[in-house]
């Protein structure tokens, strides 16, 4: 028989009309004795909940109805069986049914389970659930997003023999009903990580089949076969809401990570989501999960061009022979500020374990993340400068040079010290137009309590203390203010707005940066604390001196929005990275 692929999903019913036909069996060219087969008109309807519509999905149920293209395939003793084709109509009524034709021998139990989708039993599977032996389904890894979108979903299900004659459908699997927002435009396909979980790939189901009981389940971590894909995307757009019905093997699941690629089959953004408040949850039969991961947004730095920002401020772990170790920080709140508290002028909020010299020094050995202008390590401009000389400096431009940290210590970059933790991204620093434009970018936030929908128009920024550091929260574009209505936005000094940890993971999920103020070194002395600034790539000029387009931001809260700020290149700042928005 012809194999089709089957499309329909969850409940469902099939019920079995019999009559008796007298056939001739050919061999050859002799004449075979006469058998009389069983000719049955397998039906199906929609079963017993056809009010339901399809993949209508909530947090404790998942029921389903035919619908038009759907095919059912069955086994049925040594012969595989399939509908050729489905009746063209809107099958979503109480009347809608489909039909096919098997036959065996008369005087035969007929033994026979029912598949949805085909795929995922072979052809040649045979008395299963009568013969003891094991049934082997595979579920796929990849689907398109007709498959899975919207009111469709490919959940295998399976339906056996009983005595009545009716084979009643019982899913094998849970379904997860994942919506997705902030998919970037140049998204050509997305993966679904799964943290270990077997989801694809071969499995068994030990005879005899129950349906409602028997389940294809995944208890055991497994380092491959984690990963779902969904192509064909098609999105011209950057896209929010968008839902996928994936069928899931039964388990316990505490989080899943998305991440969307391009077409060059690079990673663009990712982000992880929990199932339930960052508990385990237990996929059931019948039973559907609502999920929802939302990409983080990324921050416009013009009309025209958006951005995402590095995980955390650059850091150098440097050696005596002047080779190092170049890294994001761990989280975007920490900073070195001197160094490891050796000092009492120790001011950052993470020591760097190992070494025993601090920021301050000259030294090459030493973890620092204050750079003076253009230290990147090319041409002899090493991050381990601390003259108060400001000529002993490079005086041009950064951008699209080595002299940018993010350029010359990109995957692509032309150093051999690559930032270790920074993918295969094209880094770079923000101009001093990008920032301006970044700062003074207004956004329409929920700002009141007592209406739930009231907005107003915000600057997307505040000044903030995250995790006991104090610094400023740059907002994403499309910030829903109605996470935190409590937000003083703009310059209100840094205990205007505070987050802990459960409130800044809310906030790292959308897309929100934390720029600490990490302070500014001159020579080997700490400077202006509770002060934060932070390198553009912009040379700018002052009287006849040639000084560094830069962000800054005082512990009174005040933020330049100019595109004009200058500061001397002596002086060590922070370096924050970002990446284009494709």
């Amino acid at each position: 028989m012809k194999k089709n692929y089957l499309y329909m999903a969850a409940i469902a019913m099939l019920a079995a009309a019999c009559s008796n036909d007298n056939d001739s069996v050919q061999n050859g060219s002799k004449p075979a004795p006469e058998v009389n087969m069983i000719t049955e008109t397998i039906t199906a309807s929609n079963g017993d909940n056809s009010s339901a519509t399809r993949a209508e999905i909530d947090n404790t149920s998942a029921a389903f109805t035919w619908s038009t293209d759907d095919h059912i395939a069955i086994h049925v003793n040594d012969k595989y069986y399939t509908t050729e084709e489905l009746i063209d109509e809107d099958l979503t009524d109480d009347n809608a049914e489909a039909s096919f034709t098997v036959s065996y021998p008369e005087g035969e139990v007929r033994n026979a389970f029912a598949v949805f989708p085909a795929s995922i039993v072979a052809t040649d599977a045979t008395n299963y659930g009568q013969s003891g032996t094991v049934l082997d389904v595979t579920l796929p890894g990849s689907y398109t997003l007709a498959q899975v979108s919207g009111t469709t979903t490919p959940c295998p299900m399976i339906a056996t023999n009983a005595p009545s004659g009716t084979l009643e459908f019982k899913q094998l699997c849970g379904l997860l009903r994942l919506t997705v927002n902030g998919i970037p435009a140049s998204t050509n396909y997305l993966t679904i990580d799964f943290n270990g979980k077997k989801v694809q790939g071969a499995f068994s189901i030990a005879s005899p089949v129950t349906p409602g009981t028997s389940v294809i389940a995944t208890n055991t971590a497994e380092g491959t076969n984690d990963i779902i894909t969904i192509t064909d995307l098609g999105i011209t757009d950057w896209t929010d809401g968008m839902v996928l019905n994936i069928p899931l093997p039964t388990g316990d699941y505490t989080d899943i990570t998305v991440t969307a690629y391009n077409s060059s089959d690079k990673a663009i953004i990712s982000v992880t989501s929990p199932f339930k408040d960052g508990e385990a949850y237990a996929a059931l039969r019948a039973y559907g999960r609502k999920v929802t991961a939302s990409m983080p947004s990324p921050i416009s730095v013009s009309a025209t061009k958006k951005v995402f920002f590095a995980p955390g401020n650059l850091q150098y772990l440097g050696n005596a022979d002047g080779t190092g170790t170049w890294r994001f920080a761990e989280h975007q709140y920490d900073f070195m500020g001197d160094g490891p508290a050796e000092t009492a002028t120790y001011r950052g909020n993470v020591t760097v374990d190992g070494y025993t010299k601090y920021n301050t020094s000259a030294d090459k050995d030493v973890a620092r993340d204050l750079f003076c202008w253009g230290t990147s390590g090319y041409n002899g401009y090493n991050p381990w400068m601390t003259s108060k000389t400001t000529n002993d400096y490079y005086s041009g431009d950064l951008a699209g040079t080595d002299y940018d940290w993010g350029v010359y210590h990109s995957a692509t970059g032309n150093s051999t010290e690559t930032i270790t933790n920074g993918g295969d991204y094209p880094w770079r620093l923000f101009t001093s137009e990008e920032w301006a434009y970044a700062i003074a970018r207004t956004g329409r936030v929920y700002t009141r309590t007592d209406v739930p929908t009231y907005m107003e128009t915000k600057n997307l920024y505040t000044s903030a203390t995250v995790m006991g550091v104090k610094g400023i929260i740059l907002f994403p574009d499309n910030w829903d203010g109605s996470l935190d209505k409590t937000i003083k936005y703009k310059t209100t000094g840094y205990a205007g707005t505070t987050c802990d940890a459960e409130k800044w993971a809310t906030f790292e999920k959308q897309g929100c940066v934390f720029l600490p103020a990490a302070n500014v070194r001159s020579g080997v002395e700490l400077t202006y604390p509770n002060e934060g600034e932070y390198w553009s790539s912009t040379i700018l000029k002052y009287s006849n001196e040639w000084r560094g387009g830069s962000l800054d931001f005082s512990n009174t809260g005040n933020v330049s929005t100019s595109a004009d700020n200058k500061t001397v290149r002596r002086l060590g700042l922070s370096v924050r990275l970002i990446r284009e928005a494709e």
